[in-house]
């Protein structure tokens, strides 16, 4: 009877970690899907650092610097990444006003086909201010999860964005945070 009890306690235990086990993997289960079609609002830089962050992470990315409507064909989550630059615009020859329209059509062309948006903000202080401010509203209230650099965040201005959207708000410390949270996001 003893070892009868021993053997059941054993099976029962097995079978414990066995259903634990199961339900680890279904809470690892992607929230987002994969491929990842990447773009910047405000034409910053910081969208290059996202995009090898991504690659380290495993996530694949499709970048395109000036996406539109049209780029969404082949994915199946949109991840923006907020923040104006003047030389990034120069540099892409883009008019501010130009820049925002094509992220409405982005935007507005996404939502309708049920794709959904992550933000990033990564640049910190450096990308915030008059123009990279009207960028990361833009981004700020299409995002459904907004994931910022704690630095970029200090007026809190991510923060009421997302709860007056109900989104999610991630903050993290530093850029290279990303890896861990793309992991996350995607099931990696």
């Amino acid at each position: 009877m003893k070892y009868f009890t021993i053997i059941l306690l054993t099976l029962s235990l097995t079978i414990g970690v066995f259903a634990s086990d199961i339900n680890q993997d279904s809470s690892k289960a992607a929230a987002y899907k994969q491929p990842v079609l990447l773009t910047s609002v405000g034409q910053a830089a910081d969208v290059l650092i996202l995009k090898g962050l991504s690659l380290r992470a495993g996530v694949k990315v499709m970048y395109r610097p000036q996406a539109t409507a049209d780029s969404l064909s082949d994915c199946s989550t949109v991840l923006l990444v907020a923040g104006g630059s003047s030389k990034g615009l120069g540099a892409a020859k883009i008019d501010p006003d130009i820049e925002m329209k094509r992220i409405k059509g982005l935007v507005k062309a996404a939502k309708k086909a049920k794709i959904p948006i992550l933000v990033y903000h990564i640049g910190g202080e450096a990308r915030r201010g008059a123009l990279s401010d009207q960028f990361n509203k833009l981004a700020a209230e299409a995002g459904e999860q907004l994931i910022v650099v704690k630095s970029g965040d200090k007026d809190e201005f991510f923060m009421k964005t997302a709860l007056k959207n109900k989104a999610e708000y991630i903050s993290i410390e530093k850029q290279i945070d990303v890896v861990g949270t793309l992991k996350k996001q995607f099931g990696l």
